[in-house]
């Protein structure tokens, strides 16, 4: 079981360093600069918006100022539209995030009573005649070499 629990800890160790590999942005910059140089420049493209088209005064039409005002006419109503939500809606832009992560908060302790509760019940149960463990194994609370005593390598809740 020690050699099995050395192995598991050294295996996650390796998924870890791997994961931080890949995850690493400037690893893929190191190894594939032209690439890199290209993507940059494509984002550049995509984000820089497009110039805008300026009409010499003398070829403008009358169908081309009829556009450019209700473009302007339907940017002010927009922005009126936007002025009218005001304070309330400022509100709840800002307590909404908040209210959000409150929620989660709560499920999160929920659940870990939850879990905590169904473990201290299957412990006073005894060992389940369907499953059933030899002492200090895998699955028990507080076997050997298991610090915090929930059943998890390590100890700890599991839940990181």
């Amino acid at each position: 079981m020690a050699r099995i629990r050395r192995e598991l800890h050294e295996d996650v160790r390796e998924v870890v360093t791997s994961a931080e590999a890949v995850t690493d942005w400037r690893r893929y910059i190191r190894m594939y600069p032209w690439a890199s140089l290209g993507a940059t420049f494509a984002v550049g493209y995509l984000i820089v918006p497009k110039r805008r088209r300026i009409i010499p005064h003398g070829i403008a039409t009358q169908a081309d100022l009829d556009r450019v005002r209700e473009a302007v006419e339907e940017s002010r109503e927009q922005s009126k539209a936007k002025s009218r939500k005001g304070l309330l809606g400022s509100i709840f832009g800002l307590i909404g995030p908040v209210a959000v992560h409150a929620a989660q908060t709560y499920a999160v302790q929920y659940l870990e009573s939850w879990l905590a509760r169904q473990m201290q019940q299957q412990k006073a149960a005894g060992p389940s005649p369907i499953h059933p463990q030899a002492p200090g194994g895998p699955g028990t609370v507080g076997g050997p070499g298991n610090k915090g005593g929930t059943g998890w390598p390590g100890g700890g809740s599991g839940i990181r």
